[in-house]
């Protein structure tokens, strides 16, 4: 028989890249770079009783949640290594020739590397020694990052604000300002933030470009000091979402706010007849978690997981706004009042005598195009163009009589009305201990409709006010903001060895 191979120029050029590619991967995927997708590990030493390594001793590492297993051995100096391992609690056993058999648990933070020296007792291997308590490694033994970790225990006990969890990151990692945007007095580009190993940064403001569902964060890593020089700034945080177990888990819940329970507050400098303006707030959802089961098809436990969170925003508030509008003089043509701070008119000049002059209007201007100014600031009624008519009809009249070009002449309540589903997902799957993989996407799709000139409403729900906002609103219109985001991410994890990971 004989076999026949027909290779073209392209196919060579894109295997060769791909086998560099893979090469460089080998290189530089190292464990550490593990840890960006939030990935940590288990390592140690081995040892009998007189402190002398146990090499190939077998260390079988348990996700007590998922059922995923890893094993390894110990080398010849009796150090061992189980990488890739997201948050979790696991059970750690270790097993020699000679010796019994040594059992103990590990609540495994994101991006940590937690240390297991296993003194190993002489005796029978079918006899066990077994730690009861779990190990909970709060100090930092392979370098001298200073961070501060949330895991999902305190992300669900501590309060939060809007259900924002980098206002939690913010309020509870020393070192970190302004809503965890700036980090050590640096601004933006102070801090980066990482999500299941994508980054997620929002470049023009600071802070994450999309805001998880609390729900659906298993753990956030804040790295504030001498962090490890796989991150490109100052300050990392790290965020693992979570994946599903071998049990069935769900939550729901719901917040509600609005003017009866908690609405916005009166101020001292409102007068007595005011009344707050609407406010009706809701958050609700829920989230469902467990292994991939379909009936009589396929049987997930131990292997392949699901988790599924979704979460809404619903506000429909008021906002007493100030604004400029034209006085009921102005509509009428009459600018007699169009005065500065100084007391000087701001004169009007009719386009239509448009004509050369040689002393313009008497300032000595020779050789110039000269207007004649309106008389008593007043233009004719028959001039006003259709237009102009049009705006001022849905326009609303002034509610004082403060003059326009000095001082806000109108208040008026104005929607304020937003919109704002988030749905979080992750699939995960092991094919055997050296090999598992996972798949992450998160959607935000946001509508809110704001008064022109507006901020929109603030961080808390209030209403926002516009006199602040830096430009002058516009009673008749309104801005309808509609914000789209997606972070998507996709890891696989191959292990060779303790210390060969791509």
């Amino acid at each position: 028989m004989t076999e026949r191979h027909s290779y073209n120029s392209s196919y060579k050029g894109w295997r060769a890249f791909t086998i560099l590619w893979i090469a460089l991967a080998f290189v530089f995927g190292g464990v550490s770079a593990l840890a960006q997708s939030g990935a940590g590990a288990i390592q140690g030493t081995v040892t009998d009783p007189t402190g002398a390594v146990v090499p190939g001793a077998v260390v079988h590492v348990v996700n007590t949640a998922t059922g995923a297993a890893n094993d390894t051995k110990s080398n010849g100096v009796g150090f061992y290594s189980v990488p890739g391992l997201f948050a979790g609690h696991y059970t750690v056993t270790f097993t020699a020739t000679g010796m019994k058999q040594f059992q103990t648990s590990v609540q495994l933070q994101v991006a940590q590397t937690a240390v297991i020296a296993a003194k190993l007792p002489l005796g029978d291997v079918s006899e066990k020694v077994t730690v009861e308590a779990d190990t909970q490694q709060l100090a930092t033994y392979e370098n001298g990052t200073i961070g501060n970790d949330l895991d999902n225990k305190r992300i669900n006990q501590l309060p939060m604000n809007q259900r924002n969890i980098m206002s939690l990151v913010g309020m509870s990692t020393p070192g970190l300002e302004a809503g965890g945007t700036r980090a050590n007095g640096l601004m933006t580009s102070g801090i980066s933030y990482v999500q299941d190993g994508t980054p997620i940064d929002n470049r023009d403001y600071g802070g994450p470009s999309t805001q998880t569902d609390p729900d659906a964060i298993q753990e956030v890593r804040v790295e504030t000091s001498a962090s490890n020089a796989m991150y490109a700034t100052p300050a990392t945080a790290v965020i693992t979402t979570k994946s599903g177990t071998n049990s069935l888990h769900g939550s729901l819940f719901e917040t509600a706010r609005n003017n009866g329970l908690a609405g916005p507050a009166k101020s001292r400098a409102n007068p007595a007849n005011y009344a707050a303006p609407r406010l009706i707030r809701n958050e609700f959802g829920g989230s469902v978690g467990g292994p991939i089961f379909i009936p009589k098809i396929y049987n997930g436990k131990d292997k392949s997981f699901f988790f599924f969170a979704y979460e809404r925003l619903s506000l429909i508030s008021g906002t007493y706004a100030n604004a400029y509008v034209p006085t009921q003089a102005e509509r009428n043509g009459d600018f007699s009042g169009l005065v500065n701070g100084n007391g000087i008119l701001d004169q009007l000049y009719d386009s239509q005598t448009t004509a050369p002059s040689a002393n313009c209007n008497g300032t000595g201007v020779a050789n110039a195009y000269c207007r004649a100014p309106f008389a008593n600031n007043q233009i004719p009624t028959n001039r006003l163009s259709p237009l102009a008519k049009s705006l001022y009809a849905i326009t609303p009249l002034p509610t004082n009589s403060s003059n326009p070009l000095l001082n806000y002449n109108i208040a008026f309540p104005a929607a304020n009305n937003q919109t704002a589903p988030t749905i979080s997902t992750r699939l995960d799957h092991v094919f055997n201990e050296s090999n598992n993989m996972y798949v992450r996407y998160t959607y935000l799709n946001s509508n809110a409709i704001s008064p022109y000139g507006s901020v929109g409403p603030t961080s808390s729900g209030e209403p926002a006010t516009i006199a602040g906002a830096g430009m002058p609103a516009n009673a008749s219109n309104l801005i309808d903001t509609l914000l789209h985001q997606s972070s998507a991410a996709i890891g696989f994890t191959h292990i060779f060895s303790p210390t060969f990971v791509s």
